[in-house]
């Protein structure tokens, strides 16, 4: 015998918690990321193509977040400091 569970959507609110929107598998949004790429192209002076994001986390703070990216000819990746509108207020190798 053959038993099939539906599958169930998660709760919209965990507890009064809204988690936020995934952007293709990023929790920034667009500009956010993209203030990081421009910035780090600029700081490593090498082409916006060459810089990629890799993944991204929410700071305890809401509206900032920290976006690992990596840059064509560096050997680590780098950590961007940004908040929901693209401002970039830190760019550093990230640790090992």
């Amino acid at each position: 015998m053959a038993v099939a569970c539906a599958p169930t959507a998660p709760p919209a609110t965990i507890a009064g918690y809204k988690p936020p929107a995934m952007f293709a598998g990023f929790l920034s949004p667009q500009a956010a990321r993209t203030g990081c790429i421009d910035a780090v192209a600029r700081y490593y002076k090498v082409a916006r193509e060459d810089v990629a994001p890799t993944s991204d986390q929410q700071s305890m703070q809401d509206g900032f977040y920290v976006v690992t990216l990596s840059a064509a000819g560096q050997a680590r990746p780098v950590n961007c400091t940004v908040d929901d509108n693209g401002n970039v207020s830190g760019v550093v190798p990230a640790p090992r």
